[in-house]
């Protein structure tokens, strides 16, 4: 197991993944980005990470819930199964875009994610809900990746 844990964010807002990044480097963890749900899919089995910060509208409206409709069907022989329970983050202006409130959706098969953010985010206040998703997973070893 890693000394430090792996964060990886999948975000097509480069500027926002370089500030998230610097905050978190600075706080010990590792991190690797993606910038696109094709490619985020690929990072995931490589650098296989702790948690999962993911954004929803990237090259199409709905990329993010198709990353985690790949990470959450643990149906037949999926390259992603090991991910399952690995923690997901969603970091979007989704609910800006669409009025739909998807907060009360959280954990749900609808979104069955662990925690829904709302663009724009204070840092500090992302690192402090990382670090609780990261805290429960440690405290509950089924959902450890």
């Amino acid at each position: 197991m890693r000394a430090n844990k792996m964060i990886l964010m999948i975000d097509d807002d480069v500027n926002l993944v370089n500030v998230v990044k610097m905050v978190f480097e600075a706080k010990g963890y590792e991190f690797s980005e993606a910038h696109s749900a094709v490619e985020g899919l690929e990072k995931i089995t490589k650098v296989n990470p702790d948690l999962i910060i993911l954004d929803v509208i990237m090259e199409d409206f709905v990329a993010g819930f198709r990353v985690v409709s790949e990470l959450r069907t643990i149906e037949g022989d999926s390259k992603y199964s090991a991910y399952a329970k690995t923690p997901i983050l969603m970091l979007t202006s989704v609910v800006r875009k669409t009025k739909f409130d998807f907060n009360e959706h959280v954990g749900t098969a609808l979104l069955p994610v662990d925690a829904f953010v709302e663009k724009p985010v204070k840092p500090a206040y992302l690192l402090d809900k990382v670090e609780e998703l990261l805290q429960k997973a440690t405290c509950n070893p089924e959902t450890d990746s």
